[in-house]
């Protein structure tokens, strides 16, 4: 939930080399996140995070302490977050894994129910044992996670996904889908400005007209599993739940 809340993956779709830092509205909370120089994790370099945290997911809930070291194939990651699996996608799936390595964290931001000023990766360690080029399919990976989102985990602060989520292919798309799955919830239908969006997104957009641009374009497109995005009279953001009992509910209480 920690990043739902603050935009630690890039929406860049090239390698971004800049430091970015975000201050919650109270002052309360804070993180810098530093790239390396493959660059900044991105928001299809957290699909390796969310797939990893749903195997730690299913230990927990079956009663298990599980290392915070995964192993999987790589064949069946690629699969399970709806990308190809040709040879070009096991060199990118190796990029991703030197990004996340290599991005690194300070926030105080808590977790597990303690706030600690920390610096860390968002992974600790990666290998990749290889079968042989003539089938990668075989190729064994094991990614030990950093302690901070293993606490994180541990403590339930994690929100499910509609697997359509991996479908989205813009990731303005994909941040916008996990505000209001953070935000909107199952309230039936969630508000904000267009400004303060573009702070949770994490947009390094100059021109608060263009993202307002890529906004509406992304609610023209209605592309977002769960949740409809309209744009008010007002000027403000709106993500509608696409269950009609949640916005019944929600119009009932507002009455």
């Amino acid at each position: 939930m920690a990043t739902m809340e603050a935009a630690v993956f890039t929406l860049a779709t090239k390698r971004d080399l800049r430091v970015w830092r975000w201050n919650s509205s109270d002052g309360k909370k804070s993180i810098e996140v530093a790239p390396s120089a493959y660059g900044r994790a991105t928001m299809h370099d957290k699909d390796l995070l969310i797939y990893i945290e749903s195997h730690l997911v299913a230990a927990f809930n079956r009663g298990e302490t599980p290392s915070r070291t995964v192993s999987f194939s790589g064949y069946n990651y690629l699969k399970v977050t709806g990308k190809n699996t040709w040879s070009d996608d096991y060199r990118r799936l190796k990029q991703t894994l030197d990004r996340l390595r290599g991005t690194t964290i300070k926030t105080n931001i808590k977790t597990g129910g303690r706030e600690i000023t920390t610096s860390f990766g968002l992974i600790d360690a990666w290998t990749v044992i290889e079968a042989g080029k003539e089938d990668e399919r075989k190729a064994a990976i094991c990614v030990t996670i950093s302690e901070w989102l293993y606490n994180a985990i541990k403590a339930s602060e994690i929100l499910t996904l509609n697997p359509a989520y991996f479908g989205l292919r813009k990731p303005l798309e994909r941040r916008m889908y996990e505000i209001a799955r953070k935000h909107a919830g199952r309230q039936g239908l969630w508000e904000i400005g267009f400004e303060a969006l573009r702070h949770k997104c994490g947009s390094t957009v100059e021109r608060a007209r263009q993202f307002r641009a890529e906004v509406n374009k992304i609610a023209a497109g209605d592309s977002l599993p769960d949740y409809r995005v309209t744009v008010t009279a007002a000027g403000k953001v709106r993500f509608i739940s696409r269950d009609p009992a949640q916005v019944v509910n929600r119009l009932a209480k507002a009455k």
